[in-house]
């Protein structure tokens, strides 16, 4: 008589390995998630320099969001908005373009924030401060490339310097 199917021990194994496949899998995810969650501010605050430093060349000046003809990924230029990860703010009073996460993401909490500010060596020389109020957590270890759109490092603390 033939045997057909498997034993007990080879179904075990097999448990086992795919047991193990997702302990590793699922973490690495779930980061891989956050990351991409993350990438809309790089992409938010990339169209903001480019639109800003556009303004400044006609105009010789910074402008609000509203100006420069901005509108954030929640579709606003002025006051605050926000989509499903992130809450932008177009106040300007502190920073020159500011999101704060809605959700966490990986060891970033909620609540933390991106922001650029900017200084404008007249007539058209503008330089760009990109950072985050938890670089250990929110800036090196989920979007990096962030820290990037700067183009100076000296930090610029106060909006349009």
């Amino acid at each position: 008589m033939k045997k057909q199917g498997f034993s007990l021990i080879e179904l075990m194994v097999t448990i086992v390995i795919m047991g193990t496949i997702a302990a590793v899998a699922v973490p690495k995810l779930f980061g891989f998630m956050a990351k991409s969650k993350a990438t809309e501010i790089t992409m938010a605050a990339g169209t903001y320099i480019k639109m800003q430093e556009a303004y400044i060349h006609e105009r010789t000046q910074g402008g609000t969001w509203f100006n420069i003809g901005y509108k954030s990924p929640a579709g606003n230029s002025t006051g605050k908005a926000s989509t499903t990860n992130f809450e932008y703010d177009a106040d300007q009073t502190v920073h020159n373009w500011t999101a704060a996460a809605n959700v966490p993401l990986n060891d970033c909490e909620k609540g933390k924030k991106w922001f650029v500010n900017y200084k404008l060596n007249p007539p058209h020389d503008m330089k760009y401060w990109a950072s985050t109020d938890d670089a250990t957590n929110c800036l090196a270890s989920l979007i990096p490339s962030f820290r990037r759109l700067s183009t100076t490092e000296t930090p610029i603390t106060k909006a349009g310097e």
